[in-house]
């Protein structure tokens, strides 16, 4: 029965890739896992609190849907607009010696040493963290769904243990390795959620 999802899986997954300018699908999101029958005995939380007084939380959850991962936001107090959305290489939200709000959750999670670039490019031309952008409508809340091909439940791309941070500003896809997103306004780390 599983065999025989992987097609409808596959072109779910091509549906719900990000724009090639990386924002993310916006709107409420459907319940995936249910509408593919698939089972979601893994599941991934991180709850997003605030940086620096920024006002923005939130939480991400993340599934393993057959081969992909489902990634599936809500965030609030967000300013009006797009904002970077990564998962970051630490599982720390703290100030590093620098002392600016969430630097210790460092760069983007990129096990596989590759470039910067948007959600939707293969492993080798993005790092596994980059999610591209959420966009916030006016009351500052955003909310969403993707499907990603990267990211894994084990393995070197494993996402458990590393933080999710959101950004002032719009990821533009290409500056290195950050891709210019700003400062970091909501942080939270990647944990174990209960089977579902």
């Amino acid at each position: 029965m599983r065999l025989a999802l992987l097609p409808l899986l596959v072109a779910l997954a091509a549906c719900q890739t990000p724009s090639s300018d990386g924002d993310v699908a916006a709107g409420p999101p459907p319940d995936t896992a249910a509408t593919m029958g698939l089972e979601t005995n893994d599941l991934v939380v991180a709850t997003l609190a605030p940086l620096d007084s920024s006002g923005v939380s939130g939480t991400v959850e993340f599934r393993r849907l057959g081969e992909a991962t489902e990634i599936r936001y809500a965030l609030d107090g967000l300013p009006a607009g797009d904002h970077g959305f990564h998962l970051h290489e630490n599982a720390a939200c703290g100030p590093d010696s620098t002392g600016t709000p969430g630097s210790a959750a460092g760069g983007h999670f990129n096990p596989t040493a590759s470039p910067h670039g948007a959600p939707g490019a293969s492993m080798t031309g993005r790092h596994a963290g980059d999610f591209g952008n959420v966009v916030a409508d006016a009351a500052g809340h955003a909310e969403g769904i993707v499907v990603d091909s990267v990211l894994t439940f084990e393995g070197p791309t494993n996402l458990v243990g590393h933080a999710v941070i959101v950004h002032a500003k719009r990821d533009d896809l290409a500056t290195q390795p950050s891709g210019d997103a700003g400062d970091r306004l909501a942080c939270g780390v990647t944990a174990a959620g209960p089977p579902r």
